[in-house]
Parts: C-alpha cells; sequence; structure tokens
C-alpha cells in the first residue's frame, strides 16, 4: 500500500547481504572458538582420576 503512494520514485531494494555476511561472519568465529578450546583442553588421553571421601566409622553400642 505505501508503494501506491510514491509517485516519482524508483522502487526500493533490500539487500541481505550485510546480514548474511554478519552471521557467517559471527558463525566462523564461533566454531573457531570452540575448535581453539576444545585443541588446548586436549588432555591427550589421559584418565580422570575421582577421588570419594571416605565415609565416617560408625562406633556401635
Amino acid at each position: 500500500m505505501y508503494e501506491v503512494h510514491r509517485y516519482g520514485q524508483p522502487k526500493r531494494r533490500f539487500s541481505t547481504g550485510l546480514p548474511l555476511a554478519a552471521t557467517f561472519v559471527t558463525m566462523a568465529a564461533i566454531a573457531a572458538y570452540l575448535l581453539i578450546g576444545s585443541a588446548s583442553l586436549d588432555n591427550g588421553g589421559q584418565a580422570v582420576a575421582i577421588v570419594l571421601p571416605k565415609p565416617a566409622l560408625t562406633i556401635s553400642k
């Protein structure tokens, strides 16, 4: 309806280049962050030791 009242003006053309570029750059940054983080935290296959506390001794009467 807005286009009907725009006499003598060219039609609006919307470009999606900037939002798509920003989306792809953000996705690439997140992927790089996750890859670098996982590479730096790689334990090289070392096992994780879990130490549980010893149970308290019960005194029976």
